[in-house]
């Protein structure tokens, strides 16, 4: 099964303030514009290659992922929508990708496009787990990699990064 995993990173977000913890800085005004944006932008090619939406929607718990991808819900058509741990800054991409290939394989075994809304550096080490092929990549704020994942084999190619000026 072929599936197309677009990997994002949420927003700019407000500055970190002192004693304020990193997982409730939320997004700033630019960073709501720069999502809207990538959403849109992602509604349109999507709809390009004759789909509806995306199947799944899987999200960091952080404030500012959570808005990013209720902006993204907002522009995109989404199937379901997951919180996990497994998809923090400090996380593990392999313990996330274990995860995710169960998931499609017992949840969403017939999803076609999918997202995760998460973090640097969580999100550029997965890119490079998943395609070794691939070194660890800049995300721009709500920038997006393209990837093409083969569930059955448990890997993925990387195809483009997408950043909208």
């Amino acid at each position: 099964m072929a599936v197309t995993l677009y990997i994002m990173r949420h927003g700019d977000a407000e500055p970190a303030q002192a004693l304020k913890a990193d997982a409730i800085r939320p997004l700033s005004a630019m960073g709501e514009s720069e999502v809207l944006a990538s959403a849109e932008w992602l509604n349109g090619y999507l709809r390009k290659q004759g789909a509806t939406g995306l199947d799944w929607l899987t999200v960091s718990p952080f404030i500012r992922a959570q808005q990013t991808a209720t902006i993204v819900e907002s522009a995109v058509q989404v199937g379901a929508r997951d919180i996990t741990d497994d998809a923090i800054p400090e996380s593990d991409p392999q313990q996330f990708c274990d995860w995710m290939f169960a998931m499609l394989q017992t949840h969403y075994n017939n999803a076609q496009n999918i997202m995760l809304v998460s973090h640097m550096p969580f999100v550029s080490y997965l890119v490079a787990t998943l395609d070794q092929d691939t070194p660890p990549l800049l995300f721009p704020t709500a920038g997006m990699a393209e990837m093409r994942l083969d569930v059955e084999m448990r890997r993925a190619q990387f195809v483009r990064m997408i950043a909208l000026e």
